[in-house]
């Protein structure tokens, strides 16, 4: 194949619409978060900043907004110490507030 000829492909290809591509391949439709979601419609998660209140170190972490308000117990990604983290989630599912504290 020519070089004109692969050029000439890729330019097809990339000025495909993402749908064209699912419906050529036999894929399902592919859940983008945030895009077209109507307004008050809640996350599946969200990634957040967590301060550690045993070595005061601030680590990313990942909360699931699926299963409402609740506490639960995740080590730091520091100092690996146990940690009680609390989430508040409105009816809607949006996250409201999000708290960490020592557990001894």
């Amino acid at each position: 194949m020519k070089r004109s000829q692969v050029h000439s492909l890729a330019q097809e290809a990339m000025s495909l619409e993402p749908a064209t591509i699912d419906a050529l391949y036999g894929l399902e439709p592919v859940f983008e978060p945030g895009a077209g979601e109507p307004v008050g419609h809640a996350e599946l998660g969200v990634f957040v900043e967590l301060q550690c209140p045993y070595c005061g170190e601030a680590y990313g972490s990942m909360l699931d907004l699926t299963d409402a308000s609740r506490v639960y117990i995740e080590d730091c990604q520091i100092c690996c110490r146990p940690i009680e983290v609390g989430l508040e989630v409105d009816e809607r599912g949006v996250l409201q507030r999000v708290e960490t504290s020592r557990i001894d």
